[in-house]
């Protein structure tokens, strides 16, 4: 999938129906996610990442239970209701985001090391 780059934003991983940019001006990330923006600094980002990881799929798929997950976040006085698919679609946006966030830290450590 080929994402855009914006003036002051990039982005760093995709899937069908969420992105995830990084703005270096506001020094936070950005999540589009089904036609809604969330802004994230990244300790906020890591607290969202947890909890998404810690959301049980088997469980959501549970006849006995609902197949939504509420979820909310300390930086915003929002409540967020995810569907199962939302769910695995932000497991794998995750994934991707701090995959890639791993990669471009590994590839600057060995330019920065190389050259000094």
């Amino acid at each position: 999938m080929i994402l855009s780059t914006t003036d002051t934003s990039t982005a760093i991983f995709g899937t069908e129906h969420t992105h995830m940019y990084q703005c270096d001006v506001t020094e936070t990330f950005q999540l589009q996610f089904f036609g809604q923006q969330i802004e994230f600094r990244t300790c906020e980002l890591i607290i969202f990442r947890r909890k998404i990881q810690q959301v049980d799929i088997l469980d959501l798929l549970d006849s006995d239970t609902p197949d939504t997950e509420l979820i909310q976040l300390p930086h915003c006085n929002r409540f967020f209701l995810f569907s199962t698919l939302e769910i695995l679609e932000l497991k794998e946006l995750m994934s991707g985001v701090f995959t890639m966030l791993e990669l471009n830290s590994l590839i600057h450590q060995r330019i920065v090391r190389k050259w000094v």
